[in-house]
C-alpha cells in the first residue's frame, strides 16, 4: 500500500474513530428519559483519486452532522455530497452569517438531521490542483466516481451512517454530477440540481470576455463579471456580494471551462444530440430535482417547461421556479425558498 493510501486509510478510520466515540458518549433515551444531548461532527476527509495520467490527487471533502438530540443516532442517514460551481470551492455551501443572514446550507441542513459533505472540486479549496487543461469535466466526473465509491464501500466506518446518497451540485457542480451519472450510472440515489439547465437557450455572454482568461491554466474572472452573472440585485445583499469577490473565489480549470462553453455552443444551437453527447443528461436514470432561478441568466427559468425531457431516462423528474433569485441561490437573501423545497423532496424520494 502506498503512503498515501496509507494515509488516507488512517484518516478514514479516524472519521470513524470518531464517528463511534461520540455515538458512545450519548444516553439512549431510555437511559436519559429524554432525547439525548446533540452534538455537532465537523471533519475533514481526504479522498485520493487517480486520473488518466497515472497520478494520484487528493480530493478534500468536509463532513458534518448532528449526532443526538431530534436527530438520533448514525442508521440509516442520508448524505448529501455537495458539489460547488465554477471559481468557488466548498465554501459556497457553507458561506457565513452576513448582518444577521445565515448563509450556510450546510448547517440548515444538518440541523435537519441530513449528513454533508461539501467536496472542493479538482483545482479548488484544498484539493489538489492538477494542469488546467488534464482537469475537465471527464477527470472531475472520475474523481467524484472514486470518492462516492469510497463512501459506498462495504465498510462498517461508512455504510451503516450513509445508508443513502444525494448528489447536490450547483452550476458546474450539477454539469459534473449529471456527466458523472450518465457515464458511471446510479452512484448516487438521487440528484438535486441547481444553477444550470440543458432546454436549448442563448446564454447572453459574449466568448469574447473568455479570451483573456483562458490564456491561463486556471480561469479566474474579474469581480464585476461575477456579480453580473451570479446575482439578482433586488434580493441581494450587497456585503455579501462584496464578501464574496474576497473570500469566496477560486480558479476554474480551463479544460472545464472550454467544456462548459462548448456545451453553450450546442445550447445556442438547439442541438439536442450535442447537448446529450456533450452532457450525458439523457443517461441519467435516478430521481432528479432540478432548481432554476427566475432570475438566473446563466440557467434561465424561461426553458423550466422543457427541461424534464432532457432527463428522458430518469424515473421521476421536478423542475422548480425560484421566484426573484440569480444564479447563486446560496447567497441571495431569499435562499431558504429553495433549501426548503430541496429538504421536502429529498426527504419524500429518498428519506433523511
Amino acid at each position: 500500500m502506498t503512503d498515501r493510501k496509507q494515509a488516507r486509510t488512517r484518516e478514514t478510520r479516524a472519521v470513524g474513530a470518531l464517528m463511534v466515540a461520540a455515538a458512545g458518549l450519548l444516553p439512549t433515551s431510555a437511559e436519559a428519559g429524554l432525547l439525548s444531548p446533540s452534538i455537532t461532527i465537523s471533519k475533514r476527509v481526504d479522498f485520493e483519486v487517480t486520473l488518466s495520467d497515472d497520478q494520484d490527487y487528493t480530493v478534500a471533502g468536509h463532513l458534518s452532522m448532528k449526532v443526538g438530540g431530534h436527530c438520533g443516532l448514525f442508521l440509516d442517514r442520508t448524505l448529501q455530497v455537495l458539489l460547488h460551481g465554477g471559481t468557488y470551492d466548498h465554501e459556497y455551501w457553507d458561506a457565513p452569517q452576513i448582518n444577521g443572514e445565515r448563509y450556510s446550507y450546510a448547517d440548515y441542513m444538518t440541523d435537519r438531521c441530513y449528513a454533508v459533505l461539501a467536496l472542493d472540486m479538482l483545482g479548488a479549496g484544498a484539493s489538489s490542483a492538477p494542469a488546467g487543461d488534464l482537469a475537465d469535466l471527464a477527470e472531475s466526473a472520475s474523481a467524484l466516481e472514486q470518492v462516492l465509491t469510497r463512501v459506498r464501500a462495504a465498510d462498517l466506518l461508512w455504510e451503516p451512517v450513509f445508508d443513502k446518497i444525494v448528489l447536490v451540485g450547483h452550476s458546474m457542480g450539477t454539469i459534473t454530477s449529471v456527466y458523472a451519472l450518465g457515464n458511471y450510472g446510479p452512484i448516487a440515489d438521487a440528484l438535486v440540481a441547481t444553477g444550470w439547465a440543458h432546454a436549448p437557450r442563448i446564454i447572453p455572454i459574449d466568448p469574447a470576455a473568455f479570451e483573456g482568461p483562458l490564456q491561463q491554466p486556471y480561469v479566474v474572472m474579474p469581480p464585476p463579471v461575477r456579480e453580473l452573472l451570479f446575482y439578482y440585485p433586488p434580493t441581494s445583499d450587497p456585503d455579501v456580494i462584496a464578501y464574496d469577490n474576497a473570500n469566496l473565489v477560486s480558479g476554474l480549470p480551463r479544460g472545464l471551462m472550454l467544456d462548459v462553453l462548448d456545451m453553450m455552443t450546442a445550447l445556442a444551437i438547439g442541438d439536442p444530440e450535442g447537448i446529450n453527447g456533450l452532457s450525458l443528461v439523457d443517461q441519467v436514470e435516478v430521481p432528479v430535482l432540478s432548481q432554476l432561478g427566475q432570475y438566473d441568466i446563466i440557467a434561465t427559468a424561461d426553458v423550466a417547461a422543457q427541461e424534464a425531457a432532457f432527463y428522458s431516462s430518469s424515473p421521476d423528474v421536478t423542475v422548480q421556479v425560484l421566484p426573484d433569485i440569480g444564479h447563486d441561490v446560496n447567497l441571495h437573501l431569499n435562499r431558504e425558498t429553495g433549501w426548503a423545497q430541496i429538504d421536502a423532496w429529498i426527504a419524500a424520494k429518498v428519506g433523511k
